[in-house]
């Protein structure tokens, strides 16, 4: 995963600095330009937060099969001949063509993500109706109230880990994608409204196919996004689903699954074919010390006072 902050002084060398975007930046504000890139970029997302203080142009092409989000987090731009406000927000697809004119200051994020996953889960999410009515969609308002919930959202996922020092974790990268996965689905929600969807099979059902799914393979735990893909269901559905059936969030009741195959695991080896660590690592927990808190919370002892056989 590729982290950086950087500056310019040059328009172009900024522009060619942003992974996957084929664009040109024409300064036309005079003086010497002064601007700041903030990216983060793993193998299936980028997200970028740019702030020049001169005006600019940039024309050019977003990242093949990628769908894009951007919006202004200070002046406003000018976006394909449209002035837009402050609660707009540009959306591009597959290497869709753009022109923007960015004014003296103008602060701006973006967030891609791939695009064949997205469409999936928008699918799923919106129903095919509103789902047809994205592919030609160009950009659309939303709240500004949820517009700075996703910037905190996403801003807070990716700072903490990467103060800690965690940013080549591929664990990580998966984390990152689904947040601005998540982030993106809630935006086209908050637009279109979510469809209902009562053919579904029974809350049981889900619950079931969804502990058997992260039973299948422990050492690769599954988010939400990833049950929401492999069963076809929404995440409000998913949600709902584990609530009536089991009271906890779908992301608790299947650690505790895993947290349960550890216990297991423990009681029935001895310390001498197996540390700790190592059943800790099978069942898909990478960070320790989460992991013995989260065992200590769920058992009211921790791993290794778990007894083992001699």
């Amino acid at each position: 995963m590729r982290y950086e902050v950087r500056s310019f002084h040059d328009p172009q060398q900024h522009a060619a600095a942003i992974q996957g975007w084929q664009q040109v930046y024409d300064q036309l504000g005079a003086g010497r330009l002064s601007s700041e890139l903030f990216q983060v970029s793993g193998e299936r997302f980028q997200i970028f937060h740019e702030v020049l203080d001169k005006r600019v142009v940039q024309h050019g092409h977003a990242p093949r099969q990628r769908f894009c989000m951007a919006f202004a987090t200070g002046r406003p731009p000018i976006i394909q001949g449209c002035k837009v406000s402050s609660n707009s927000v540009l959306l591009l697809r597959d290497g869709e063509e753009f022109l923007l004119h960015a004014p003296e200051g103008m602060a701006f994020m973006s967030f891609s993500v791939d695009l064949e996953r997205f469409s999936r889960l928008a699918e799923i999410e919106l129903g095919s109706a509103q789902f047809s009515q994205l592919v030609s969609m160009p950009g659309m308002n939303v709240p500004m109230r949820l517009l700075k919930e996703i910037k905190v959202r996403v801003c807070r996922n990716f700072d903490g880990l990467i103060r800690r020092g965690e940013h080549e974790a591929p664990v990580v990268e998966k984390d990152i994608e689904d947040t601005l996965m998540a982030a993106l689905l809630d935006l086209l929600l908050q637009a279109h409204g979510e469809k209902k969807r009562s053919e579904l099979a029974v809350n049981s059902y889900i619950v079931k196919k969804s502990q058997e799914l992260a039973l299948a393979d422990p050492g690769s735990p599954l988010s939400v996004l990833d049950l929401c893909e492999r069963l076809r269901v929404s995440r409000r559905t998913l949600q709902n689903s584990f609530q009536r059936v089991v009271g906890i969030r779908p992301v608790e009741f299947l650690r505790s699954i895993r947290l349960n195959a550890v216990r297991r695991k423990l009681a029935s080896s001895s310390a001498c074919e197996c540390t700790v660590g190592d059943v800790a690592y099978e069942m898909g927990f990478r960070h320790l010390s989460h992991f013995s808190a989260s065992y200590y919370k769920l058992f009211g002892e921790y791993p290794s006072e778990t007894q083992r056989l001699e």
